[in-house]
């Protein structure tokens, strides 16, 4: 019982009402004790691909949305990085994610945060009609694919 807590707690699901693992077999073996158990079905909810939190805009940028993004990667790239941002950004201690990865997770969302931050800032300034200072604060920002989409936009 306290293995399948344990999977559980790991998971970030709660126990089922009334169901519980069974002890199938147990056995010796040259490293020790060995048991088998029957384990119920689980139901995790959420997504491991679940969408960036909203981000509420403030005057001034963060640091890091000024650093130079790198090229975008692929899109078997772009699903690792999202799990890892999922499931070792914010982790807990018990969390199954290696310091490299914490760390990794961490500045790939601090990245997004920053690339989300800036998007609202120039579709704010698009939105009142102030092209060039919304393709200006972009390039800024050194993100060209933005400053090329809200040139794009701003063309008649």
């Amino acid at each position: 019982m306290v293995m399948i807590s344990l999977l559980l707690a790991l998971a970030g699901a709660p126990p089922p009402e009334g169901e519980h693992a069974t002890l199938q077999a147990c056995e010796m073996t040259s490293s020790g004790w060995v048991c088998h158990y029957t384990i119920p079905a689980v139901t995790l909810l959420g997504a491991a691909n679940a969408p960036p939190p909203l981000v509420t805009l403030s005057p001034t940028l963060p640091p890091s949305a000024t650093a130079p993004r790198p090229a975008a990667p692929n899109s078997a790239e772009t699903s690792r990085q999202a799990r890892l941002i999922a499931n070792c950004a914010d982790a807990g201690w018990m969390s199954l994610c290696l310091p490299k990865d914490r760390r990794e997770a961490r500045r790939l969302k601090d990245a997004a945060t920053a690339s989300a931050a800036l998007r609202t800032q120039v579709s704010h300034l698009l939105s009142e009609n102030r092209c060039p200072e919304a393709v200006k604060s972009a390039l800024a920002a050194g993100d060209m694919p933005l400053a090329r989409e809200a040139r794009e936009f701003c063309t008649p």
